[in-house]
C-alpha cells in the first residue's frame, strides 16, 4: 500500500491518519496520568503502604520492558495496524481487571495487562509518526503528545471530581474502554486512507533486515537520556499528589484532581514546543527543557503553602512536557534508520526506570520521609543533563535514514 507524501520540511502535515493516530496515543495517555491520579486511592483502599502500592509502577515496567523488546518482531509479522488493534483489545481487558475491586492481585494484572496493550499502542504509533512524517517527525510526535496532555490534564480532574460525588474512581477508566473501542473502530475504517499498516515513503524501515544489525553506539547514549527523563516523568506523575498531601495539607481527590497542574504544563508546553521543535534542534529543546524543570522543582520542593506548590509544579510541566517526544525523536535520530526497532528500545528504556524510580522513591520515603526521597527527581534530571551535553546528537541528524 501506498500512503500520500509525508511532512515536508519540518512542519507536519495533519492529514486524516496522523490525527487518529494522535487520538489513539491521547488515549492511551488518558490511563497513564489516570494510573498515577488512583494510585493514592488505591492504596487508601487496599490498605498498603506506600512501597507494596509501588508495586504497580514496577509492573507496569516489566511489562513495558517486555512488550518493547517484542514490538520491532510483531510489527515485522502482523503490521503495524494489526499490531495496534490487538493492542486495544489486550489495553482495554487490563482496564477491565484493573478496575475490578478485587484487591492488590487483581490491580496488579490489570496493570501488567494495560502496560502490555499501551506500550505495544504507543511504540507502534510513534514509530509510524516520526517514519511517516520524516523531518517533521520531532514536531509531530510533540504535537501528539500535547493532545496527550491535554487527556492527561482532564482525566485527573475526572477522576478527582468524580471521587468527591461520590461516583468513584473508576468511572472515567470505564469510559476509556469506550472510547478506545470507538477510536479503533473509525481507524480500522480509514487505514487504506493512507494505511498505518506502513508508509512505503523513500525514508521507510526494513524490519526483517533491521533485526539483524547492530544499533551505533550513539544510540545507546541516547536511549540512557529517554530513560533518565521518563524515570523522572513517572515519579512527578505517580508522586506528585503525595508531594500535596504532606507538606500542603490536601484530601485525596484535591490532590488527585491538583496532579492536572503538572498536566495542565504538559500541554501547554507542548503545544509551543512543537513549533520550537521545528526551528531548534533537539539538544537544544531538551537541555533549555531540563533547566527550567530544575528550577521550578526546586521552589515547589522547599513550599509548604499549596498554592506555590500547584504553580511550580506547573512549570515543571512546562519543562517535562517535551521529554518525551524530543527524547525519543533524539534516539531515533541516532538509530542509523531503524525506526521501528528504535522506538520499541525507547519504550523498554523509559518502561524500565520508570518502573525503577517510583518503586526506589516509595522505598525511600517509607525510610527517610517522603519530602527528602523526592529529591531523586532533580538527580535524574541533572544526570540526563550531562549526558545531553557529553554525547550530543547533530542538529542536522536525520530522523530518519
Amino acid at each position: 500500500m501506498t500512503t500520500s507524501s509525508p511532512g515536508l520540511g519540518r512542519r507536519p502535515v495533519l492529514d486524516r491518519i496522523t490525527w487518529i493516530t494522535y487520538v489513539q496515543v491521547s488515549l492511551f495517555a488518558f490511563f497513564l496520568y489516570g494510573f498515577g491520579a488512583t494510585q493514592a486511592l488505591l492504596r487508601d483502599e487496599q490498605g498498603t503502604s506506600r512501597t507494596v502500592a509501588s508495586l504497580h509502577a514496577t509492573v507496569f515496567a516489566v511489562a513495558n520492558v517486555a512488550t518493547g523488546l517484542l514490538i520491532p518482531r510483531l510489527i515485522q509479522r502482523w503490521g503495524r495496524g494489526l499490531v495496534i488493534r490487538y493492542a486495544v483489545i489486550v489495553m482495554s481487558i487490563g482496564i477491565a481487571v484493573y478496575t475490578a475491586p478485587f484487591g492488590l492481585t487483581a490491580s496488579l494484572i490489570g496493570t501488567a495487562l494495560v502496560a502490555c496493550g499501551g506500550v505495544s499502542l504507543i511504540a507502534t504509533a510513534n514509530a509510524f509518526i516520526l517514519d511517516y512524517q520524516g523531518s517533521a517527525g520531532p514536531a509531530a510526535l510533540t504535537q501528539a503528545n500535547a493532545l496527550a496532555a491535554l487527556f492527561g490534564f482532564v482525566v485527573p480532574l475526572v477522576i478527582g471530581i468524580t471521587t468527591a460525588v461520590a461516583l468513584g474512581w473508576r468511572t472515567g477508566l470505564w469510559a476509556l474502554i469506550i472510547a478506545l473501542v470507538v477510536a479503533e473502530i473509525f481507524r480500522s475504517r480509514h487505514e487504506h486512507t493512507p494505511s498505518i499498516e506502513r508508509a512505503e515513503t523513500p525514508n521507510v524501515t526494513q524490519p526483517v533486515r533491521a533485526e539483524k544489525i547492530q544499533m551505533p553506539r550513539r544510540f545507546w547514549w541516547s536511549l540512557t537520556v529517554v530513560a533518565l527523563l521518563l524515570a523522572t516523568e513517572f515519579t512527578l506523575t505517580l508522586w506528585s499528589a503525595d508531594l500535596l498531601r504532606e507538606r500542603a495539607g490536601l484530601g485525596p481527590a484535591a490532590a488527585a484532581a491538583s496532579l492536572a497542574a503538572v498536566t495542565g504544563g504538559m500541554f501547554l508546553g507542548r503545544l509551543y514546543g512543537s513549533r520550537l521543535a521545528q526551528t531548534w534542534s533537539v539538544d537544544r529543546l531538551l537541555t533549555s527543557s531540563i533547566l527550567l524543570a530544575l528550577v521550578a522543582f526546586a521552589v515547589a520542593w522547599v513550599s509548604t503553602n499549596p498554592w506555590p506548590i500547584l504553580a511550580s509544579l506547573f512549570v515543571v510541566g512546562l519543562g517535562i512536557s517535551v521529554h518525551w517526544p524530543i527524547g525519543v525523536s533524539r534516539a531515533v535520530a541516532s538509530s542509523g534508520g531503524l525506526i521501528d526497532r528504535a522506538s520499541g528500545l525507547s519504550s523498554v528504556a523509559a518502561g524500565a526506570a520508570g518502573g525503577i524510580a517510583p518503586f526506589i522513591l516509595g522505598a525511600l520515603s517509607d525510610s527517610i520521609g517522603f519530602h527528602s526521597a523526592f529529591l531523586i527527581v532533580p538527580v535524574l534530571l541533572a544526570t540526563a543533563l550531562v549526558l545531553i551535553l557529553a554525547k550530543p546528537v547533530k542538529s542536522n541528524e536525520p530522523i530518519v535514514g
